[in-house]
């Protein structure tokens, strides 16, 4: 990572963990920045309250501040990141109902998409999950859990082929996985594994019933859980300290 100059006084603002850019799919740069910081907000490797520096992020993707600040600029629009006038841009927390109307969101969608999914699911796809699933009982990094968390629900729902469906799903993540991390954090996450293990025996079962009823169970058991949590802590927000730039 290159080192990062702050202004004097100015602390800096470490870069979240962040997908390395692929160069050679083309394409505007600031819109792949775009996309990375999109896919690290899916899958909680940025919390919520966490302030985003350009600088910091341009030091880390190797590129320059200008597409940085047009992806965050992007993301403030979409409603993912907010600003101050004293802070960089930060990921908001959500409050409890905020919370609670994601979580309905999510229930309806993919629910939607595992039902659709299961009779066309390849069954390479279905020994992915199942191998997702045993990394995720393998580790001990949250991080890394969070992130085999998020490639086996999308593994499940890639497969019922209905992209615009997935979209929407993508753009309610984007608002959710920050929030992730408080269920391993409050050490509650292996509550999903019998959920995600039903997943995998409804679809090798071609059972759509079962995996709907475990995807069900699944996102209300973590979501009431976070709901809980979250009513607890103040919504919004960004992190202490001073940022080096917005």
């Amino acid at each position: 990572m290159s080192d990062i100059k702050t202004r004097p006084g100015r602390a800096a603002i470490p870069a979240p963990e962040l997908d390395a850019l692929t160069f050679c799919d083309g394409g505007p740069i600031d819109k792949q920045v775009y996309n990375t910081i999109r896919r690290a907000m899916i899958s909680g490797a940025i919390q919520p309250g966490a302030r985003v520096s350009s600088r910091s992020i341009a030091a880390s993707l190797g590129v320059s501040t200008m597409p940085v600040r047009e992806a965050l600029k992007r993301l403030e629009s979409d409603g993912s990141l907010e600003s101050s006038m004293k802070s960089a841009y930060f990921v908001p927390r959500p409050s409890a109902a905020e919370y609670a109307e994601i979580l309905e969101i999510r229930l309806k969608l993919e629910v939607l998409l595992a039902r659709a999914a299961v009779p066309q699911i390849k069954v390479e796809d279905i020994d992915k999950i199942a191998w997702l699933q045993e990394r995720i009982v393998q580790s001990k990094n949250w991080r890394q859990v969070l992130n085999y968390n998020q490639q086996m629900h999308f593994s499940l729902y890639a497969a019922a082929n209905m992209p615009y469906v997935l979209a929407l799903v993508e753009n309610v993540w984007v608002r959710s996985g920050p929030v992730l991390h408080m269920i391993y954090e409050s050490h509650l996450g292996t509550s999903t594994l019998d959920s995600h293990y039903a997943i995998i025996e409804g679809l090798r079962r071609r059972d759509a019933d079962r995996v709907a009823a475990a995807i069900e169970a699944d996102l209300s058991d973590a979501g009431n859980v976070i709901i809980d949590l979250l009513e607890t802590v103040q919504p919004r927000g960004p992190g202490p300290g001073t940022p080096d730039d917005p």
